[in-house]
């Protein structure tokens, strides 16, 4: 009867163990922090005005039309030297 007694304290244990053990979380303190806002970019970085081929790559970061955005702006000084050896580049 004794032993009885053990294995049913031990199973009632056990069982307590596993069904708290459900009720662990770790990630109470785990936020995410909010990504930093992104700003638009308004003017045409200097980088660009390296050369032609520097230019067209920078305009193809845009994408498509976004009727949201503000224009960009080019500074007085920027120039795109011409390239006249190469090749044209196709536009897809």
């Amino acid at each position: 009867m004794k032993k009885n007694h053990q294995r049913l304290l031990l199973a009632a244990g056990l069982a307590a163990v596993l069904a708290l053990g459900g009720c662990w979380d770790d990630d109470d303190d785990d936020v995410a922090a909010p990504p930093p806002p992104v700003t638009p970019v308004t003017a045409v970085p200097d980088s660009a005005s390296a050369s032609a081929t520097a230019f067209f790559n920078y305009v193809l970061t845009f994408g498509g039309p976004e009727e949201s955005s503000e224009p960009l702006t080019i500074s007085d000084t920027f120039a795109v030297p011409a390239d006249e050896s190469s090749e044209p580049t196709p536009l897809i």
